[in-house]
C-alpha cells in the first residue's frame, strides 16, 4: 500500500471485508508478493502487489481517489507479471482506495497489459520524448527537475487570467496543482540540505516539538485517585474506530452508543474530474 500507512482499525476492516467479496474461498492467497516481468521490454523489472488470489490483483491505496484510469498502469504491470507466471489469459485489478471506501476494479487481458507496459517504456526509453505532468508527479523521483511541472512558470499570460470565468478558473486551477508539485520537490530538497548541515542564504531550520502523548492506564492509576472519575474523564477522548473493533470483537450486537455520536461537517476537497473519459470494463 502506497501513500502513507493506514492506522485506521475501522478503514483496514472495510479493505478486508472487500476482498473477502471477491477472493473464492478455495484460492491461494499471497500478501505483497513479489511480481517480475519475464518477458518482453519489460523483462526484469518487478514489484510488489498487495494481495494476489487467482486471478485477482489487489492495490490498497489511502487518501483521495485517484482520477480515472486511476492506477490502471501500475496494475498492468503486476497483472503482465502475474499472468506470464500463472499462464492467465487475464486477471481482475482492482484499487481499493481505504480512507473513501471506494473499490475500483476491471479487468486486464494479457495483449492489454502488455501494451500498455510496453507503451510506457518506449515513451521512457525514447530520447526525443517529452514527460507530461499528471496526477503521479509528487511520488516522482524527477519532480524537481522536471521541466512538465516548471513549464509556463514565466508566462506573462498567467497574470491575466481571469477568476470569475469558469474556463479560466479550471485552466488555473491545473497550472497551480502543477507548481505545487514542483513547490513541495524544492522545499524537500531544502529540508534535506539544512539536515545534512548544508546553509542557505535567508533561511534556516526550525525545530518543533514532537507530538506528545500518555498512556492512558499509566495515567489513571496514578492520577485517578487524586481527581477523582469525573475530572480525569473530562481529559479524555475515544478512538472510535478502535472502539468498534475492540467491541465487535466480542460482542456481536451494533455498539450501544451509537446514538450518541457525533459528527463534524463534512469538508471538501479539489480533485480532478475525468469521469467523461473513462472506458472500462468493469463488471456490473
Amino acid at each position: 500500500m502506497e501513500n502513507g500507512a493506514v492506522s485506521d482499525y475501522g478503514l483496514i476492516d472495510w479493505g478486508i471485508e472487500e476482498l473477502a467479496k471477491v477472493i473464492p474461498a478455495d484460492a491461494v492467497v499471497s500478501v505483497e508478493p513479489r511480481l517480475e516481468i519475464t518477458s518482453g521490454k519489460g523483462k526484469g523489472i518487478y514489484g510488489y502487489a498487495d494481495v494476489v488470489a487467482g486471478e485477482h490483483i489487489f492495490d490498497l491505496k489511502s487518501g483521495g481517489i485517484a482520477p480515472s484510469p486511476g492506477y490502471r498502469a501500475q496494475l498492468a504491470g503486476y497483472a503482465l507479471a502475474h499472468m506470464e507466471d500463472t499462464f492467465r489469459d487475464y486477471v481482475w485489478c482492482h484499487e481499493l482506495y481505504i480512507d473513501a471506501q471506494y473499490h475500483r476494479c476491471y479487468k486486464l487481458t494479457l495483449e492489454e497489459a502488455r501494451e500498455l507496459v510496453e507503451g510506457i517504456l518506449e515513451a521512457h526509453l525514447n530520447p526525443d520524448s517529452e514527460p507530461t505532468a499528471c496526477s503521479f508527479c509528487k511520488w516522482c523521483k524527477h519532480a524537481l527537475t522536471c521541466p512538465a511541472l516548471t513549464k509556463d512558470i514565466d508566462d506573462e499570460d498567467m497574470k491575466d487570467f481571469d477568476f470569475n470565468n469558469p474556463d479560466q478558473l479550471a485552466e488555473a486551477l491545473g497550472l497551480a496543482k502543477r507548481f505545487k508539485v514542483w513547490c513541495d520537490s524544492v522545499e524537500k530538497a531544502a529540508k534535506k540540505h539544512l539536515a545534512g548541515g548544508g546553509e542557505l542564504s535567508g533561511w534556516r531550520q526550525q525545530t518543533r516539538k514532537g507530538r506528545e502523548t500518555i498512556d492512558a492506564r499509566t495515567a489513571h492509576g496514578e492520577l485517578c485517585a487524586r481527581m477523582g472519575s469525573d475530572k480525569f474523564m473530562a481529559c479524555c477522548s475515544l478512538n472510535l474506530n478502535k472502539l468498534r473493533k475492540v467491541w465487535g470483537e466480542y460482542y456481536s450486537e451494533e455498539l450501544p452508543v451509537e446514538n450518541l455520536i457525533k459528527r463534524s461537517a463534512d469538508t471538501h476537497a479539489l480533485v480532478e474530474d475525468n469521469s467523461n473519459n473513462t472506458s472500462n470494463n468493469e463488471p456490473k
